[in-house]
């Protein structure tokens, strides 16, 4: 790169970077407030519920990262006009395309960025995402049971217990289970250990007793015992692996060959294939916004009254597509052929704006400035 482009180059990048972890944040924000049920109805811990909230980030960063990209060209286009540096640049021969090409360069970096997150960074972190919810929800020590208190940690289970101690661990329960109308249970223990197996959270009780009374004869039971377990697998949600994989936690090798012997993924086989395009096809939004960045901001002529007019019609031009590309992608769940548009729709944007650039400036630059030395 030569000094001119990494003059620009350095200028575009660093408000991109700053204009990108603040709309990154306010978008994480709003899913904050959405997850602080995590803490409020689960119980879980600040760690857990701070561990899923940054899973959340990286799927943002993609969403945001072309609109960042905009806002961040036309920023530093508009300081640059502004100050008069780029009325010098065309005086001395430098071409709209040739000032551009150092942010078309920050574009296709940011469009890597944004591959990257959709086809490894986006799956991977959703995946753990669940994993994370899973394991806060199935944790009755943390979330449900309290010294003392009378809990229901699950349907038709009243769990009581005199101490919770760390890891787990109880002393003097009382469990009163009435989910077999049948045969309604009453456990005593001595201590009790609560662990997710392979089967799904159960609570192991040492030393107690089992009491129930016979519906027949109305006779008491009692039964004692030195280990016993009760199935509590109700509290907590199916575990990650039970249930198909939402969208937006599978690989591009997931969506685009799903298993069919699945009629989960039967039913949304199109959901897929959409998702699978759109993911592909969000990265070349970045290009398209830097070049209609620069055609708005390189087009114009040394003016003192600004450039806001046309800040606004390239955002509002940007906009546009990106809404019609998410118009696109809702179409193309029912109707595969319009897979072809989510390609379409940046591309021609791309190629249009790059003839425009291409083609000479009709714009007429300050008669002072003409002829000026490089």
């Amino acid at each position: 790169m030569s000094r001119l482009d990494r003059y620009i180059f350095r200028a575009a990048a660093l408000p991109f970077l700053l204009i990108l972890a603040c709309t990154t944040a306010v978008a994480w924000l709003t899913q904050v407030l959405q997850r602080l049920d995590i803490i409020v109805d689960d119980g879980g811990s600040f760690l857990a519920f701070l561990k899923i909230t940054v899973l959340l980030i990286p799927s943002l960063a993609g969403v945001v990262t072309p609109i960042a990209l905009l806002a961040a060209c036309l920023y530093v286009l508009n300081v640059l006009m502004v100050d008069s540096e780029i009325p010098v640049m065309r005086a001395a021969g430098a071409s709209r395309l040739r000032i551009a090409r150092p942010l078309i360069v920050l574009s296709v970096l940011a469009a890597g960025l944004v591959l990257w997150i959709n086809a490894d960074l986006q799956p991977r972190t959703y995946k753990e995402l669940r994993q994370t919810v899973y394991d806060v929800r199935s944790n009755i020590a943390s979330s449900l049971v309290r010294d003392r208190v009378f809990a229901n940690v699950a349907p038709g289970v009243t769990f009581y217990a005199e101490d919770v101690r760390p890891g787990d661990q109880y002393v003097g329960l009382h469990i009163y289970d009435s989910r077999d109308p049948e045969r309604e249970v009453t456990y005593t223990a001595e201590n009790g250990l609560f662990t997710v197996t392979d089967l799904g959270p159960r609570l192991f009780l040492l030393r107690g007793t089992a009491q129930w009374q016979d519906k027949e004869t109305g006779k008491l039971n009692i039964v004692r015992f030195n280990d016993t377990f009760v199935d509590v697998s109700e509290i907590s949600s199916e575990a990650p692996t039970d249930r198909p994989w939402e969208t937006e936690e599978r690989y591009l090798s997931e969506l685009l060959n799903p298993d069919l012997n699945r009629p989960y993924n039967q039913r949304f086989q199109g959901d897929y294939l959409a998702e699978f395009h759109g993911r592909l096809a969000t990265p070349l939004y970045c290009i398209a916004f830097a070049l209609i960045a620069a055609l708005a901001m390189l087009s114009a002529t040394t003016q003192r009254r600004g450039y806001g007019q046309r800040i606004m019609v390239a955002s509002a031009v940007a906009g546009g597509i990106r809404i019609i590309g998410f118009l696109t992608r809702s179409v193309a769940t029912d109707n595969s052929w319009a897979n072809v548009l989510q390609y379409a729709i940046p591309g021609i944007a791309i190629v249009v704006v790059a003839i425009a650039l291409l083609n000479p400036s009709r714009t007429q630059e300050p008669r002072g400035l003409q002829g000026a030395p490089a």
